[in-house]
């Protein structure tokens, strides 16, 4: 690989590996004892990162609100627009695929769009999602576990899968020594 093609690569991977996303998140009005809607918790977190990672704090953060107030982190779950989201996936992925910008309204036409035009003023940033602590949506979402191991475990397969997808083989993950393999997990589920 030529040195400018190396370079920008770095570029773009440390990119990747720094974006970060804003969140705006509130905690489901039907789990709230109080009668307006509590107070947002607001967060700039890793686009890399996953929602789980958040759960404690959320749960920290709501307690003194929710109408049961004995959930665990790991009973927690998020929606978008009333869609529960998918917690093996990427907060990053989950942004471009439920509210990332529609290409076609950015492809610079000449015709007016008219959608476009009367969603102008709604900045879809910050990330407007809802934590919920009870009701966990069994047919669209696999469980947590109270160990993390379910999310460790599904991270480790993805990646797998995409070393497998890239180099034709998993060889590179699965030579990792199990120390690595864990100091990778915690760097994404930190965010470092």
């Amino acid at each position: 690989m030529d040195p400018k093609a190396s370079s920008s690569l770095g570029r773009i991977q440390k990119a990747v590996w720094d974006g970060k996303l804003p969140l705006h998140i509130t905690l489901a009005p039907s789990e709230s004892r109080t009668f307006d809607q509590t107070d947002p918790y607001l967060i700039s977190h890793p686009r890399i990162a996953y929602l789980p990672s958040l759960l404690p704090r959320l749960r920290d953060f709501f307690a003194p609100s929710l109408i049961h107030p004995t959930s665990s982190p790991h009973e927690g779950w998020f929606s978008f627009e009333g869609v529960p989201l998918k917690w093996h996936y990427p907060i990053g992925l989950l942004y471009d695929l439920y509210a990332g910008a529609d290409p076609a309204s950015k492809a610079g036409g000449t015709e007016p769009d008219l959608l476009s035009a009367a969603s102008a003023d709604e900045d879809p940033l910050p990330w407007r999602l809802t934590v919920h602590f009870s009701d966990w949506p069994d047919e669209e979402l696999v469980r947590l576990d109270a160990d993390g191991m379910v999310m460790h475990d599904a991270f480790i397969n993805s990646v797998k899968e995409a070393d497998f997808l890239r180099n034709g083989t998993a060889k590179g993950i699965m030579a990792l020594s199990k120390e690595d393999s864990a100091g990778l997990w915690t760097a994404v589920r930190d965010g470092l």
